[in-house]
């Protein structure tokens, strides 16, 4: 097992890196520039949902969870995210070239919706790139960063703190089967780049029903279109630590809608990236 990890962390994630900021440069500059201009014309599925604004809460757990709240025994099925903690230090370097494009795209579609005490809920938040960057724009409100990976809350946690914001809390968690103070607590969800690690995405989809408020939305980011899929597929499958599947827009619709969201709408945000924007 540890040979193949070694590999993993010196040979095919620096190569999948390498990919990643590769496609970063060469298509979704392009077509940033195409989308200033007014001419760039993406695939959608549903109807945009109106700008209406979440309902908001203020903060409460970020007031009483100081720490880092971590499982009590290891979930069986941890292995899937394992690696994760051997790299949680360096991720942000490595995916950032990548990921804050289509971050900037999923705020985008956030913002219209965000109200200054919203609680939003970041449930794969690795290092916390983007819950930090969230957190700030909440200031009567809070963020919870939440993952299954130990190592990725931690390094999430020490990241906040240094940054010295202090309206978040963070709590290791399985997607599938958050803890019960998150029932019906969140006016949002925001999940970037993460859907494609997870073993049960119905299961996922579900659970973030039942966190979310009446009202509530939810904001996903994630590979989508079937081109971008079936030419990713492999690399992926080799060389991302916990990988599972890659799903179409039509697939988030369905996904969405059998979990009781009412409107889900999906846009392909950025060549091969596909959000999908779902509400209670």
């Amino acid at each position: 097992m540890s040979e193949s990890f070694d590999v993993q962390r010196h040979v095919l994630g620096p190569t999948l890196t390498y990919g990643l900021w590769s496609w970063s440069h060469y298509v979704f500059r392009p077509a940033l520039m195409l989308k200033s201009l007014g001419l760039y014309r993406p695939n959608v599925l549903g109807e945009p949902p109106p700008p209406r604004k979440l309902p908001g809460g203020g903060p409460e757990l970020s007031k009483r969870l100081d720490a880092p709240q971590l499982l009590a025994q290891t979930p069986g099925h941890y292995d899937s995210v394992v690696e994760f903690d051997h790299c949680s230090d360096d991720y942000e370097q490595a995916v950032k070239p990548f990921s804050q494009p289509v971050f900037d795209e999923l705020l985008g579609m956030l913002l219209p919706h965000l109200v200054p005490d919203a609680r939003i809920l970041d449930p794969s938040c690795g290092p916390g790139i983007e819950a930090l960057a969230l957190a700030r724009l909440v200031p009567e409100g809070e963020v919870v960063a939440a993952d299954l990976s130990r190592g990725m809350v931690e390094t999430s946690w020490r990241n906040a703190r240094q940054a010295g914001i202090t309206n978040m809390a963070f709590v290791q968690a399985d997607v599938g089967d958050p803890p019960a103070i998150f029932e019906g607590y969140f006016d949002a969800i925001s999940c970037c780049l993460a859907f494609h690690h997870y073993p049960d995405g119905a299961a996922a989809v579900r659970a973030w029903r039942r966190v979310l408020k009446p009202g509530g939305m939810a904001f996903v980011a994630d590979p989508g279109p079937k081109w971008f899929n079936d030419m990713s597929h492999p690399w992926a499958k080799l060389a991302d630590p916990g990988f599972v599947q890659h799903r179409t827009g039509a697939e988030f619709q369905a996904l969405f809608r059998q979990a009781g969201f009412a409107d889900v709408y999906w846009v392909e945000a950025l060549p091969g990236i596909g959000i999908t924007v779902a509400s209670t």
